[in-house]
């Protein structure tokens, strides 16, 4: 019964969650030690599609939020926004993917040097 139990969380948790005529395709906090950055990789080839990236966090700044499109070896910088707030961090950007040729990319910095910060990274597929 709880192996029953444990399955169907674990399916239920593993499908994606439609609301609002949007597919949240990622949701996860980190944390990102202090002077350190982290990347998270999307893997999007042949899914065409608009996204809504959202980068949150009520930690203490400065921290530095970049968007990079990737197509095969190659980066560029899309988006770089640095933040100074004290809490209340919030980042917002939209990834056009019409052709399905590019990757996503998202990098956060945390430049505060007496702590860790944690960030929610959410990514949206918005549905036609």
């Amino acid at each position: 019964m709880i192996r029953t139990l444990t399955c169907l969380l674990l399916l239920t948790l593993s499908a994606p969650v439609q609301a609002e005529e949007k597919e949240y395709l990622y949701y996860r906090d980190v944390t990102i030690p202090a002077f350190q950055n982290m990347r998270e990789f999307f893997n999007l080839p042949n899914r065409k599609g608009n996204y809504q990236v959202t980068l949150v966090s009520d930690s203490f700044g400065p921290l530095t939020f970049r968007i990079i499109r990737a197509e095969e070896d190659v980066e560029k910088e899309i988006k770089r926004q640095r933040s100074y707030s004290v809490s209340d961090h919030e980042f917002h950007f939209p990834f056009a993917n019409p052709e399905g040729k590019y990757d996503l990319i998202v990098e956060m910095a945390n430049s505060n040097p007496a702590g860790s910060a944690k960030v929610s990274v959410i990514v949206v597929e918005e549905l036609p």
